[in-house]
Protein backbone atom coordinates (compact mmCIF):
# COMPACT_ATOMS: atom_id res chain seq x y z
CA UNK A 1 0.00 0.00 0.00
CA UNK A 2 1.52 3.32 -0.92
CA UNK A 3 2.20 5.71 2.10
CA UNK A 4 0.17 8.31 2.80
CA UNK A 5 2.11 10.99 4.68
CA UNK A 6 -1.13 13.15 5.56
CA UNK A 7 -1.98 10.02 7.54
CA UNK A 8 0.91 9.35 9.30
CA UNK A 9 0.81 9.95 13.29
CA UNK A 10 1.67 13.42 14.88
CA UNK A 11 2.75 11.56 17.81
CA UNK A 12 6.12 9.19 17.46
CA UNK A 13 6.49 6.54 20.00
CA UNK A 14 9.29 7.37 22.48
CA UNK A 15 10.35 3.57 21.78
CA UNK A 16 11.39 4.36 18.28
CA UNK A 17 13.05 7.48 19.14
CA UNK A 18 15.07 6.01 21.93
CA UNK A 19 16.50 3.36 19.54
CA UNK A 20 17.15 6.01 16.93
CA UNK A 21 19.48 7.76 19.48
CA UNK A 22 21.10 4.24 20.24
CA UNK A 23 22.15 3.99 17.10
CA UNK A 24 23.29 7.21 16.56
CA UNK A 25 25.28 7.31 19.92
CA UNK A 26 26.96 3.72 18.11
CA UNK A 27 28.10 5.90 15.18
CA UNK A 28 26.01 3.98 12.99
CA UNK A 29 25.60 5.91 10.02
CA UNK A 30 22.21 6.69 8.19
CA UNK A 31 21.37 3.93 6.46
CA UNK A 32 22.09 1.48 9.06
CA UNK A 33 20.15 3.08 11.12
CA UNK A 34 17.55 2.93 9.06
CA UNK A 35 17.63 -0.78 8.11
CA UNK A 36 17.95 -1.17 12.83
CA UNK A 37 15.27 0.71 13.21
CA UNK A 38 13.17 -0.82 10.64
CA UNK A 39 13.73 -3.86 11.80
CA UNK A 40 13.06 -2.81 15.65
CA UNK A 41 9.47 -1.42 14.62
CA UNK A 42 6.22 -3.43 15.60
CA UNK A 43 3.52 -3.52 13.29
CA UNK A 44 1.72 -0.99 11.92
CA UNK A 45 5.09 0.35 10.19
CA UNK A 46 4.83 4.29 9.59
CA UNK A 47 7.59 5.20 6.97
CA UNK A 48 6.98 8.68 8.11
CA UNK A 49 7.87 8.58 11.12
CA UNK A 50 10.96 6.90 10.52
CA UNK A 51 12.27 9.00 8.46
CA UNK A 52 11.33 11.65 10.79
CA UNK A 53 13.66 10.32 13.47
CA UNK A 54 16.39 9.45 10.83
CA UNK A 55 16.12 13.08 9.55
CA UNK A 56 16.22 15.01 13.13
CA UNK A 57 19.12 12.49 14.29
CA UNK A 58 21.44 12.31 11.05
CA UNK A 59 20.63 16.40 10.53
CA UNK A 60 24.43 16.98 9.37
CA UNK A 61 23.98 13.93 6.92
CA UNK A 62 21.19 15.32 5.08
CA UNK A 63 21.80 19.06 5.13
CA UNK A 64 22.78 20.43 1.77
CA UNK A 65 23.63 17.02 1.18
CA UNK A 66 23.12 18.07 -3.37
CA UNK A 67 24.27 20.88 -4.70
CA UNK A 68 20.46 21.09 -5.67
CA UNK A 69 19.12 21.50 -2.25
CA UNK A 70 21.10 24.55 -1.79
CA UNK A 71 21.28 25.28 2.32
CA UNK A 72 18.50 22.85 3.51
CA UNK A 73 17.74 19.48 4.53
CA UNK A 74 17.75 16.66 1.55
CA UNK A 75 14.43 15.38 0.69
CA UNK A 76 15.93 13.60 -2.18
CA UNK A 77 19.21 12.57 -0.16
CA UNK A 78 17.02 11.22 2.72
CA UNK A 79 14.39 9.39 0.21
CA UNK A 80 17.08 7.55 -1.84
CA UNK A 81 18.55 6.31 1.46
CA UNK A 82 15.25 4.96 2.59
CA UNK A 83 14.78 3.57 -0.81
CA UNK A 84 17.53 1.99 -0.68
CA UNK A 85 18.48 0.46 3.15
CA UNK A 86 14.74 -1.02 3.23
CA UNK A 87 13.47 -1.33 -0.21
CA UNK A 88 10.57 0.88 -0.66
CA UNK A 89 9.74 2.28 -3.77
CA UNK A 90 11.01 5.81 -4.32
CA UNK A 91 7.59 7.62 -4.37
CA UNK A 92 6.73 6.13 -1.43
CA UNK A 93 10.40 7.03 0.41
CA UNK A 94 9.91 10.60 -1.64
CA UNK A 95 6.69 11.50 0.48
CA UNK A 96 7.72 10.46 3.74
CA UNK A 97 10.86 12.58 3.66
CA UNK A 98 9.06 15.74 1.95
CA UNK A 99 6.75 15.02 5.84
CA UNK A 100 10.00 14.44 7.94
CA UNK A 101 11.28 17.58 6.42
CA UNK A 102 8.61 19.92 6.61
CA UNK A 103 8.93 20.95 10.07
CA UNK A 104 12.49 21.42 11.86
CA UNK A 105 13.48 18.55 14.29
CA UNK A 106 16.04 19.89 16.79
CA UNK A 107 17.01 23.59 18.33
CA UNK A 108 14.49 26.07 16.38
CA UNK A 109 15.17 29.61 16.33
CA UNK A 110 12.28 31.88 15.13
CA UNK A 111 12.24 34.12 12.27
CA UNK A 112 9.32 35.87 13.47
CA UNK A 113 7.12 35.90 16.66
CA UNK A 114 4.72 33.45 14.86
CA UNK A 115 6.90 30.91 13.57
CA UNK A 116 6.30 27.12 15.25
CA UNK A 117 8.16 24.91 13.88
CA UNK A 118 7.21 25.10 9.37
CA UNK A 119 9.90 24.93 7.12
CA UNK A 120 10.34 26.68 5.32
CA UNK A 121 9.23 29.34 7.33
CA UNK A 122 6.57 31.85 6.87
CA UNK A 123 5.99 35.31 7.48
CA UNK A 124 8.78 37.94 7.60
CA UNK A 125 11.72 36.46 7.39
CA UNK A 126 14.10 38.53 9.30
CA UNK A 127 12.01 39.70 12.83
CA UNK A 128 13.42 36.85 14.57
CA UNK A 129 12.78 37.44 18.51
CA UNK A 130 15.71 35.16 19.35
CA UNK A 131 18.52 37.37 18.26
CA UNK A 132 18.15 39.81 21.28
CA UNK A 133 20.71 43.28 21.48
CA UNK A 134 20.25 45.07 25.32
CA UNK A 135 22.71 47.87 24.66
CA UNK A 136 25.00 47.90 27.67
CA UNK A 137 23.02 46.35 30.31
CA UNK A 138 23.70 42.83 30.92
CA UNK A 139 20.71 39.57 31.09
CA UNK A 140 20.38 36.69 32.40
CA UNK A 141 19.34 33.66 30.62
CA UNK A 142 16.05 33.17 33.17
CA UNK A 143 15.07 36.20 32.33
CA UNK A 144 15.33 36.01 28.76
CA UNK A 145 13.51 32.58 28.83
CA UNK A 146 10.87 33.87 31.05
CA UNK A 147 10.42 36.65 28.23
CA UNK A 148 9.84 34.54 25.33
CA UNK A 149 7.49 36.47 23.72
CA UNK A 150 9.73 39.89 23.92
CA UNK A 151 11.65 41.58 21.51
CA UNK A 152 14.84 43.23 22.76
CA UNK A 153 16.49 45.46 20.49
CA UNK A 154 18.48 48.42 21.98
CA UNK A 155 21.51 48.47 19.94
CA UNK A 156 23.87 51.45 21.73
CA UNK A 157 26.00 53.01 18.93
CA UNK A 158 29.90 53.20 20.06
CA UNK A 159 29.29 51.09 22.62
CA UNK A 160 29.98 47.12 23.40
CA UNK A 161 26.69 46.13 23.47
CA UNK A 162 25.25 43.05 24.90
CA UNK A 163 23.82 40.71 22.71
CA UNK A 164 21.85 36.93 23.65
CA UNK A 165 20.84 33.95 21.27
CA UNK A 166 17.57 32.12 22.13
CA UNK A 167 16.17 28.69 20.83
CA UNK A 168 13.43 26.05 21.65
CA UNK A 169 14.01 22.07 21.44
CA UNK A 170 11.21 21.50 18.87
CA UNK A 171 10.04 18.19 17.78
CA UNK A 172 12.82 15.66 18.36
CA UNK A 173 11.93 13.69 21.01
CA UNK A 174 15.94 13.39 22.87
CA UNK A 175 17.75 15.12 24.86
CA UNK A 176 19.77 17.74 23.34
CA UNK A 177 23.16 17.51 25.76
CA UNK A 178 25.58 19.83 23.74
CA UNK A 179 23.51 22.81 22.92
CA UNK A 180 25.56 26.17 21.68
CA UNK A 181 24.91 29.20 20.10
CA UNK A 182 27.18 31.84 18.02
CA UNK A 183 25.97 35.17 17.10
CA UNK A 184 27.19 37.38 13.84
CA UNK A 185 26.61 41.11 12.55
CA UNK A 186 26.82 42.33 8.70
CA UNK A 187 25.73 45.42 6.87
CA UNK A 188 21.87 46.13 7.04
CA UNK A 189 20.86 44.71 3.55
CA UNK A 190 18.78 41.94 1.74
CA UNK A 191 20.64 38.48 3.35
CA UNK A 192 24.74 38.60 2.87
CA UNK A 193 26.70 35.54 1.86
CA UNK A 194 27.90 34.22 4.96
CA UNK A 195 31.70 35.23 3.64
CA UNK A 196 30.57 38.85 4.36
CA UNK A 197 29.40 37.99 8.51
CA UNK A 198 31.51 39.14 10.84
CA UNK A 199 31.64 36.61 13.91
CA UNK A 200 30.54 38.32 17.32
CA UNK A 201 32.92 36.50 20.35
CA UNK A 202 31.60 36.08 24.09
CA UNK A 203 31.69 39.33 26.29
CA UNK A 204 35.09 38.66 27.03
CA UNK A 205 36.30 38.25 23.79
CA UNK A 206 37.13 34.71 24.58
CA UNK A 207 34.92 32.15 22.63
CA UNK A 208 33.02 31.80 19.41
CA UNK A 209 30.14 30.31 21.10
CA UNK A 210 28.16 29.98 24.22
CA UNK A 211 25.94 27.28 25.74
CA UNK A 212 22.72 27.34 25.64
CA UNK A 213 21.07 26.85 29.09
CA UNK A 214 17.36 26.02 30.18
CA UNK A 215 15.61 28.25 32.82
CA UNK A 216 17.53 26.71 35.58
CA UNK A 217 20.91 26.77 34.33
CA UNK A 218 20.89 23.20 32.81
CA UNK A 219 22.67 22.28 29.17
CA UNK A 220 20.71 19.08 28.65
CA UNK A 221 17.64 20.40 26.85
CA UNK A 222 14.80 18.14 26.52
CA UNK A 223 12.08 17.57 24.60
CA UNK A 224 9.87 21.11 24.00
CA UNK A 225 12.61 23.25 26.72
CA UNK A 226 13.21 26.98 25.88
CA UNK A 227 16.98 27.98 25.84
CA UNK A 228 18.89 30.95 26.38
CA UNK A 229 22.81 31.83 25.84
CA UNK A 230 24.40 31.21 29.24
CA UNK A 231 27.33 33.50 28.03
CA UNK A 232 26.38 37.08 26.87
CA UNK A 233 28.48 38.17 23.69
CA UNK A 234 29.65 41.35 22.86
CA UNK A 235 29.15 43.37 19.77
CA UNK A 236 30.07 46.53 19.06
CA UNK A 237 28.74 48.27 15.86
CA UNK A 238 30.89 50.75 13.85
CA UNK A 239 29.57 53.58 13.40
CA UNK A 240 26.45 54.61 13.46
CA UNK A 241 24.46 52.98 10.75
CA UNK A 242 21.96 50.13 10.99
CA UNK A 243 22.97 46.54 10.77
CA UNK A 244 21.53 43.11 10.67
CA UNK A 245 22.46 40.12 13.63
CA UNK A 246 22.09 36.72 13.35
CA UNK A 247 22.08 33.89 15.53
CA UNK A 248 22.62 30.34 14.60
CA UNK A 249 21.91 27.44 17.60
CA UNK A 250 23.83 24.08 17.10
CA UNK A 251 23.60 20.63 18.96
CA UNK A 252 25.09 17.33 18.34
CA UNK A 253 22.76 16.46 15.72
CA UNK A 254 23.31 19.52 13.78
CA UNK A 255 26.59 21.91 13.57
CA UNK A 256 24.95 24.60 11.70
CA UNK A 257 28.07 25.87 10.16
CA UNK A 258 27.54 28.42 7.84
CA UNK A 259 28.75 28.02 4.16
CA UNK A 260 31.43 29.38 3.32
CA UNK A 261 30.45 29.53 -0.21
CA UNK A 262 28.75 31.72 -2.19
CA UNK A 263 25.50 31.86 -4.00
CA UNK A 264 21.56 33.11 -4.64
CA UNK A 265 20.27 29.39 -3.99
CA UNK A 266 22.41 28.70 -1.03
CA UNK A 267 21.28 32.28 0.85
CA UNK A 268 17.69 31.97 -0.39
CA UNK A 269 17.44 28.31 1.18
CA UNK A 270 19.45 29.06 4.01
CA UNK A 271 17.20 31.83 4.80
CA UNK A 272 13.65 29.96 4.74
CA UNK A 273 14.70 26.71 5.87
CA UNK A 274 17.43 26.46 8.08
CA UNK A 275 15.75 25.99 10.89
CA UNK A 276 18.04 26.41 13.76
CA UNK A 277 19.00 30.47 12.55
CA UNK A 278 17.32 33.72 12.52
CA UNK A 279 17.61 37.23 11.21
CA UNK A 280 16.88 40.47 12.97
CA UNK A 281 16.86 43.20 10.54
CA UNK A 282 14.45 45.99 12.33
CA UNK A 283 15.63 49.40 13.59
CA UNK A 284 14.03 52.73 14.54
CA UNK A 285 15.05 55.21 11.94
CA UNK A 286 15.65 58.46 12.67
CA UNK A 287 16.41 60.23 9.77
CA UNK A 288 14.07 58.34 6.78
CA UNK A 289 17.26 57.37 4.65
CA UNK A 290 19.64 54.57 4.07
CA UNK A 291 21.63 52.13 2.12
CA UNK A 292 21.00 49.19 2.01
CA UNK A 293 23.50 46.40 0.82
CA UNK A 294 22.60 43.93 -1.38
CA UNK A 295 24.53 40.82 -3.89
CA UNK A 296 23.83 39.05 -6.87
CA UNK A 297 26.12 35.96 -5.59
CA UNK A 298 25.96 34.20 -8.78
CA UNK A 299 27.93 33.96 -12.27
CA UNK A 300 25.56 35.13 -14.28
CA UNK A 301 23.22 38.54 -14.71
CA UNK A 302 19.99 37.59 -12.82
CA UNK A 303 17.03 39.68 -11.75
CA UNK A 304 15.46 41.47 -8.61
CA UNK A 305 12.43 42.88 -7.49
CA UNK A 306 12.41 45.69 -4.77
CA UNK A 307 9.57 46.64 -2.67
CA UNK A 308 8.93 49.33 -0.09
CA UNK A 309 5.66 47.76 1.59
CA UNK A 310 4.63 51.46 3.91
CA UNK A 311 2.07 51.33 6.53
CA UNK A 312 0.57 54.16 8.17
CA UNK A 313 3.41 56.54 6.94
CA UNK A 314 2.27 60.46 6.21
CA UNK A 315 0.11 61.09 3.37
CA UNK A 316 2.05 63.15 0.78
CA UNK A 317 5.75 62.01 1.99
CA UNK A 318 8.01 60.76 -1.05
CA UNK A 319 9.41 57.28 -1.13
CA UNK A 320 12.14 56.45 -3.48
CA UNK A 321 14.34 53.06 -4.39
CA UNK A 322 17.66 53.73 -6.05
CA UNK A 323 20.89 52.00 -7.50
CA UNK A 324 23.78 53.72 -8.36
CA UNK A 325 24.47 52.99 -11.89
CA UNK A 326 21.68 50.22 -12.04
CA UNK A 327 18.03 51.88 -11.57
CA UNK A 328 17.35 55.80 -11.55
CA UNK A 329 15.17 56.86 -8.52
CA UNK A 330 12.11 55.48 -8.17
CA UNK A 331 9.86 57.96 -6.41
CA UNK A 332 6.15 57.95 -5.45
CA UNK A 333 3.90 59.91 -3.04
CA UNK A 334 2.32 58.17 -0.52
CA UNK A 335 -1.18 58.32 -0.83
CA UNK A 336 -2.95 55.25 1.39
CA UNK A 337 -1.80 54.32 5.04
CA UNK A 338 -0.96 50.70 3.07
CA UNK A 339 1.19 51.42 -0.16
CA UNK A 340 4.02 49.41 -2.13
CA UNK A 341 6.84 51.06 -4.24
CA UNK A 342 8.14 48.86 -5.83
CA UNK A 343 11.56 48.64 -8.90
CA UNK A 344 13.09 45.59 -11.17
CA UNK A 345 16.58 45.65 -11.97
CA UNK A 346 19.04 43.27 -13.68
CA UNK A 347 22.08 43.03 -11.87
CA UNK A 348 25.45 41.96 -13.09
CA UNK A 349 27.55 38.97 -12.21
CA UNK A 350 28.94 39.20 -8.75
CA UNK A 351 26.98 42.26 -8.42
CA UNK A 352 27.40 44.16 -4.56
CA UNK A 353 25.38 47.66 -4.75
CA UNK A 354 23.07 49.57 -2.28
CA UNK A 355 19.67 50.43 -2.56
CA UNK A 356 19.52 53.90 -1.58
CA UNK A 357 15.62 54.41 -0.22
CA UNK A 358 14.39 57.56 1.34
CA UNK A 359 11.09 57.60 2.87
CA UNK A 360 11.08 60.78 5.01
CA UNK A 361 10.89 60.86 8.97
CA UNK A 362 8.60 58.08 10.27
CA UNK A 363 5.84 59.54 12.78
CA UNK A 364 4.91 56.97 15.90
CA UNK A 365 3.53 53.86 14.87
CA UNK A 366 4.32 54.37 11.22
CA UNK A 367 7.12 51.04 9.30
CA UNK A 368 8.72 50.85 6.20
CA UNK A 369 9.72 47.16 4.96
CA UNK A 370 12.26 46.87 2.03
CA UNK A 371 12.14 43.50 0.29
CA UNK A 372 14.37 41.83 -1.49
CA UNK A 373 13.06 38.89 -4.37
CA UNK A 374 15.24 37.22 -6.76
CA UNK A 375 13.38 36.94 -9.90
CA UNK A 376 13.69 33.41 -12.09
CA UNK A 377 12.45 33.31 -15.43
CA UNK A 378 11.24 29.84 -17.04
CA UNK A 379 14.00 28.11 -18.23
CA UNK A 380 16.40 29.19 -15.68
CA UNK A 381 18.04 26.42 -13.77
CA UNK A 382 16.69 26.98 -10.60
CA UNK A 383 13.21 27.89 -12.02
CA UNK A 384 11.32 24.68 -10.78
CA UNK A 385 13.15 24.11 -7.52
CA UNK A 386 12.44 27.64 -6.85
CA UNK A 387 8.88 27.42 -7.60
CA UNK A 388 8.77 24.33 -5.20
CA UNK A 389 10.80 26.05 -2.75
CA UNK A 390 7.86 29.03 -2.40
CA UNK A 391 5.02 26.82 -3.37
CA UNK A 392 4.33 28.29 -6.52
CA UNK A 393 3.14 25.48 -8.90
CA UNK A 394 1.38 27.47 -10.95
CA UNK A 395 4.45 28.40 -12.39
CA UNK A 396 5.79 25.47 -13.37
CA UNK A 397 2.60 24.82 -15.49
CA UNK A 398 1.82 28.24 -16.82
CA UNK A 399 5.97 29.38 -17.27
CA UNK A 400 5.83 32.34 -15.07
CA UNK A 401 8.36 33.81 -13.10
CA UNK A 402 9.30 32.70 -10.00
CA UNK A 403 9.80 35.24 -7.04
CA UNK A 404 12.08 33.74 -4.22
CA UNK A 405 12.44 36.38 -0.97
CA UNK A 406 15.81 37.20 -0.46
CA UNK A 407 15.09 39.32 2.72
CA UNK A 408 14.17 42.23 3.82
CA UNK A 409 14.58 45.11 6.11
CA UNK A 410 12.19 47.18 8.43
CA UNK A 411 12.15 50.74 9.58
CA UNK A 412 9.85 51.77 11.88
CA UNK A 413 8.95 55.05 13.95
CA UNK A 414 9.68 56.38 17.68
CA UNK A 415 7.68 55.37 19.89
CA UNK A 416 5.15 57.92 21.05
Amino acid sequence: MAYDADAAAVGISQVYWDKGLKYFTNGDDATTAIQNLYLDWKPPFDLGSLAAIIGALYADTYWAALPSDGQRMSVTQLANDLSAAIGVNLSDATRAAQFAFSRWYGLFVRGNMANSGEIPKQGTLTSSPDVLVNGSSPMIPRLIITNWNQDTWGPKPGLKNYAYGRSQSLNIGVPITQPTVRMYYTDAGFVPPPSSWIQVFTYDDQLESSPLVDINGGQTLVPGTRSASKLAFGVNFPGTGHYCMITAAASEYFANKPNAGQGNWDSATWLQCNGAAGWHNLDVSSTGEAFLKFYNQDDSAERFAFEAHCHQVDKGAKVSLAIDGLLRSTEAAITADYQVVSAEVEAPPHHVGELAVRFGKLPPGSSVTFYKYWVLPVGHPYHPHAARLVGDFDALVSGQPVRVPMGDYTFIGPED
